[in-house]
């Protein structure tokens, strides 16, 4: 055998091998396949759902409503009964305060032979109203109205005269007062409807020889 071809048969394995090392080496350091990474929707989606909401992390402060205060209840009208000064009322006035209006019932010198002691009577009073003597509907103003009622009067004097000199339909525009009308004028009964507005008391007084109804603004 040739002596070249003996010494060229080592180096020929000798590259044999270093190539396959070299393949070796190569499939140790050649990078990994990186694996599918998540796309950005993916992570986005991700994100959103494993942080809070928007909505839970700022949830709204509830906000105190204030309870609206009810209206105050109107004062009660407390009936009241008492002997009058005279049996002759013979007007009506009315007036009005800083506190309170005022309806004023005008007595003059009783007559000689009266038909019993005169009496007053206040009551609250609730419609439909009407005129005593035809029953006709009579129209009040304002929100509540009270009754006075008179009995054992002197409707006409001595000659035939009516006694009562007054007006019998009085409208006003005071805070609480707003009407007074004459419903009933006879068989010796005298009788007044008021009508009022607001939740003020109503108290009857007497001042010297006159009755006063007062309504509190």
């Amino acid at each position: 055998m040739d002596p070249r071809g003996q010494r060229a048969a080592p180096y020929a394995a000798v590259a044999i091998v270093a190539v396959l090392g070299l393949v070796l080496l190569s499939g140790v350091l050649s990078p990994a396949t990186p694996a599918a990474s998540a796309s950005p929707s993916a992570v986005a989606s991700a994100s959103a759902s494993t942080s809070p909401s928007a909505s839970a992390s700022a949830s709204p402060t509830p906000t105190a409503t204030a309870t609206p205060t009810p209206p105050p209840a109107a004062c009660a009208v407390t009936p009241e009964t008492g002997q009058l000064p005279t049996d002759r009322v013979v007007s009506v006035e009315v007036s009005t305060s800083a506190n309170a209006d005022f309806v004023t019932f005008v007595f003059d010198t009783g007559s000689l032979s009266p038909a019993g002691p005169p009496q007053g009577e206040l009551l609250a009073a609730e419609p439909p109203f009407t005129f005593a003597s035809s029953g006709l509907p009579l129209e009040l103003d304002g929100q509540h109205a009270i009754q006075i009622r008179m009995s054992n009067m002197s409707l006409y004097n001595d000659v035939g005269e009516p006694t009562y000199t007054g007006e019998r339909d009085i409208v006003v525009a005071y805070p609480a007062l707003k009407q007074v009308v004459m419903y009933d004028e006879s068989e010796g009964y005298a009788g007044w409807y008021i009508g009022y507005d607001g939740n003020g008391c109503v108290d009857l007084v007497r001042d010297g020889t006159d009755i006063v109804v007062t309504i509190a603004h």
